[in-house]
């Protein structure tokens, strides 16, 4: 063998050794707390939760070892408003309990998953899920619920499909003539002006097709130099803890690139970056903080039974982008003001028919085509969707919407059914975890008492 294929071979052996032993997931899976041993029943009784634990778990939170989905994670998605500051939107002075109509045959239901086929009573309590909370409603009462790891009463953090509330207000915006899809984000958001944003669209970043080299790929999040995962530092701090130099959301922003020969508008790539633009955006419109605007809009029409309360980065912008926390139920009367049983949950309509109209016509199967969140789709309810739009995930032919969130959140609206569901989980996304099958299960009820 020549010298020249032998040194090519030690240069490749080397290098892979060098990723082996340097592989980010694999370095932060050593740290205490960031496996999940806990089943989500601990997240019940609450007696693992010892205030040895906590103490440990808040001295090692970073963005890193909360995605990781551990046993630290199952306190910090229950808890975030012990770790980073909080802004609260009240609900409705008037409290509405949920009517209940309980459907046991829902339990029933059956699909096909990476265990085998299982009921909806056998994926609940499957450990492998780690399903915390699933609530069914149709025609504004629920029909189905269960809380194998978590109390009705608890909080949990939506991870991003709290993006729907930016989403929700971003089409009130343009539709009361606040906003036009068509200018250049900047002139709403001056902070970005001479950076890479001067000629994206706020229709872009509203459907996150903005032709930038920011999409959220599993190679993006394990590279710590990626824009990705500096978005996330920048704003997943502490309160307790000094700030690292790691910049602002802005500065993330504006350090952004273009990927080349790829024009806005033509390919929908998933970025929690355009959602903290388009909060900005809002604050700046609206002349008021993002969550002042949340509860003047939406959270004080409805009869929540406690706060919906925002996470807030340094510099004091909200994160809508996915740090809400909430009730099961709380978060399931949200999704109920796209049905057509809104008056359940709300003392007003707060998502009107042209709303919804307007969300569902911004879905574009061209630039969804080749999206991994079309394949995502298949993954999570069994059939494609046709598209995306203002931040929600997956639009369908059928007029359903909904979006997904970090550790397997979900909340799914079909208002052609009067039917609305969410899911709570703290499922990882390694080590054999990551698959849900709840959205499935969704789709399924959601027909199945429609008839179809």
């Amino acid at each position: 063998m020549n010298k020249k294929l032998l040194c090519l071979l030690a240069t490749i052996i080397s290098a892979t050794a060098s990723w082996a032993q340097e592989n980010p997931v694999e370095e932060a899976l050593k740290k205490d707390g960031a496996m999940p041993t806990f089943p989500v029943s601990a997240a019940k009784d609450k007696e693992l939760f010892t205030a040895e634990f906590v103490d440990k778990a808040l001295d090692s939170f970073d963005n890193t070892h909360w995605q990781m989905g551990g046993d630290h994670a199952l306190y910090y998605n229950m808890h975030l408003s012990e770790v980073m500051p909080t802004g609260i939107a009240s609900p409705n002075e008037d409290y509405k309990p949920l009517e209940r109509d309980i459907r046991p045959e829902l339990e029933d239901l059956k699909t096909k998953t990476g265990k085998g086929e299982l009921t909806l009573k056998e994926y609940a309590v499957h450990p492998h899920y780690r399903l915390q909370a699933m609530i069914f409603i149709h025609k504004g009462k629920v029909v189905y619920e269960t809380y194998p790891g978590m109390n009705r009463t608890d909080r949990k953090v939506w991870a991003s499909s709290a993006k729907t509330t930016a989403g929700l207000v971003m089409a009130m915006l343009v539709e009361e003539g606040k906003v036009d899809l068509r200018k250049p984000v900047v002139e709403y958001v001056p902070s970005l002006k001479g950076s890479v944003w001067d000629d994206v669209t706020v229709g872009n970043v509203v459907n996150m097709a903005t032709g930038l080299d920011n999409e959220e790929t599993a190679e993006a999040i394990m590279n710590p130099d990626s824009a990705v995962v500096r978005f996330f530092a920048s704003g997943m701090v502490p309160a307790y803890k000094p700030r690292e130099t790691q910049g602002t959301w802005v500065d993330v922003a504006r350090a952004e690139k273009k990927i080349q020969g790829e024009k806005q508008g033509e390919l929908f790539r998933y970025a929690s970056i355009n959602t903290q633009v388009l909060t900005q955006l809002i604050e700046n419109v609206e002349k008021k903080k993002w969550t002042q605007i949340f509860e003047d809009r939406v959270w004080s029409k409805v009869y929540a039974r406690q706060a919906a309360i925002f996470n807030i980065a340094p510099g004091g912008l909200a994160l809508p982008v996915g740090l809400l926390s909430t009730t099961p139920e709380d978060m399931a009367r949200f999704a109920t003001l796209f049905t057509p049983s809104w008056k359940a949950v709300a003392s007003e309509q707060v998502v009107t028919d042209d709303l919804l109209q307007r969300i569902r016509s911004a879905a574009d199967p061209a630039r969804y085509a080749m999206a991994s969140k079309r394949k995502s789709s298949m993954g999570a309810f069994n059939e494609y969707a046709m598209g995306n739009g203002y931040q929600f995930d997956y639009i369908f032919e059928d007029g359903a919407i909904a979006k997904s969130g970090n550790m397997n959140q979900m909340i799914y609206m079909d208002p052609k059914r009067d039917f609305a569901a969410i899911a709570f989980s703290n499922s990882p996304y390694h080590s054999g975890f990551g698959e849900t099958k709840a959205p499935a299960y969704m789709r399924l009820a959601a027909k199945a008492l429609a008839g179809d």
